[in-house]
């Protein structure tokens, strides 16, 4: 069959203007540049983007009364499952049948026909059961972009040390359940009916790829594809270095600056413990006069758990606008990733796009844009010592290398995160199943 352009319509439930879910507006604006004809579906109205479809037609900071009373019962007759959470875990909703918003609600919105439905985020918007429907309304192909462990599980997000995924769910250790049959084993069974009749693409880097084949959910399936997360290498590209280092008021004395980031820097999925194990090896490896060269940028929430352990200068910005981090990220000499579970993050192929190298563990997004590819550095898995050597490798670079390898952090991040590669190998899949 020839070639052909898919009419597109990209649904992520998150304002894309906000923090990670910008992914939802790189994606939208990769299939824009390349010609696609493409729709965008969210819950509420974003500013600047008329053109968006919402759910909803407020803006839930300042809904009316109507509004308020209105949400609250669609969410106690939609929501009919109240259950205990433990930290590590999360569910946007119990049941598939019960979606954060009802399926008729998200149909009415759908009034023009689409070759591909591509999601991106689908929390507090979506369910398989709205999967499910919106296959019957428009026949195509669906797209899962997945950022998260949630298409193999029985609706957990983040699944922690458990492997109950394996075996279908049931007994799940989130929410302290004792029953076999508990409603992530029924979520399990109705997903798998929706996996065979909606018969979606899974999308998942190599990281995650290895969970999805060890699932119960996805073991056997026969449409995963490995497509990597866009990044706007226009927004996200290098800035002079210097500028930056005086935006932040940063001394010429500091001449080799380690940049970490998360939404909590005591995140333990984000690495924090070994993170803060390997500063203080790469620490006691330096010469007094050495370490004096080393300060310690940080982005994100929650830096008092930590800050009485941190063993280099440090600036804390705190959280930061997404303008902000090109200049970030170029006035940084390395971006360090110690996330031991997380299917990225974002950030490391944003740090690469703007041209800065990467410190991260075996997992996540570095298996691809990382290990193999001559960008930094890719250390053993929850291995503290071999992080603070590939630290120590970038420290003790000639300049003439440590140049070289910032161009190619950017070489690297055009040839496989571009948004023209996202949309390339979209089409690709599309015309690769659309049999």
């Amino acid at each position: 069959m020839e070639n052909r352009s898919p009419k597109v319509l990209v649904i992520s439930s998150v304002d894309p203007s906000i923090g990670p879910a910008v992914v939802g507006l790189e994606h939208y604006q990769a299939f824009k540049n390349a010609g696609l004809d493409v729709d965008f579906l969210t819950k509420y109205p974003v500013e600047g983007h008329p053109e968006f479809i919402s759910i909803f037609d407020f803006n839930p900071a300042k809904p009316s009364l109507f509004d308020r009373v209105k949400r609250k019962l669609e969410y106690f007759f939609h929501i009919s499952e109240s259950f205990k959470q433990l930290p590590g875990y999360f569910f946007f909703y119990a049941k598939e049948l019960n979606p954060p918003v009802s399926v008729d609600r998200v149909l009415k919105k759908i009034q023009k026909s689409y070759d591909l439905v591509y999601i991106v985020f689908w929390q507090e918007l979506l369910s398989f059961a709205t999967i499910s429907a919106l296959y019957d309304k428009l026949h195509c192909q669906f797209h899962f972009q997945c950022v998260d462990y949630s298409p193999m599980s029985g609706g957990c997000h983040f699944t922690g040390d458990c492997l109950r995924y394996q075996t279908g769910c049931g007994l799940c250790p989130a929410i302290c359940s004792i029953k076999e049959n508990d409603f992530t084993k029924w979520n399990v069974t109705y997903r798998s009916r929706v996996y065979k009749k909606v018969r979606p693409i899974v999308y998942g880097n190599s990281y995650m790829n290895r969970f999805y084949r060890k699932s119960f959910l996805l073991g056997e399936y026969d449409r995963l594809e490995t497509v990597l997360p866009v990044v706007d290498v226009d927004k996200y590209c290098p800035q002079d270095p210097i500028k930056c280092r005086e935006k932040y008021c940063i001394g010429e004395n500091k001449t080799f600056i380690l940049l970490f980031g998360s939404q909590s820097l005591y995140d333990e999925r984000k690495g924090i413990s070994y993170l803060l194990q390997s500063l203080r090896l790469f620490h006691d490896k330096l010469s007094s006069e050495d370490r004096k060269r080393v300060l310690l940028v940080l982005i994100g929430r929650d830096i008092e758990p930590i800050k009485e352990q941190l063993c280099f200068d440090y600036l804390y910005l705190g959280y930061v606008k997404a303008t902000d981090l090109p200049d970030i990220y170029s006035m940084s000499s390395v971006f360090l990733s110690p996330s031991v579970n997380d299917a990225g993050p974002s950030m490391v192929n944003q740090a690469m796009a703007c041209g800065t190298p990467i410190i991260a563990f075996e997992m996540g997004t570095a298996l691809d844009v990382v290990k193999g590819q001559c960008t930094g550095y890719c250390a053993k898995l929850r291995d503290a010592k071999d992080f603070a050597n590939g630290i120590n490798n970038i420290f003790n670079m000639l300049v003439p290398e440590y140049e070289a390898l910032r161009a190619h952090c950017r070489d690297v991040a055009l040839e496989l995160t571009s948004p023209k590669r996202l949309a390339q190998d979209v089409i690709r899949v599309y015309n690769k199943y659309n049999v």
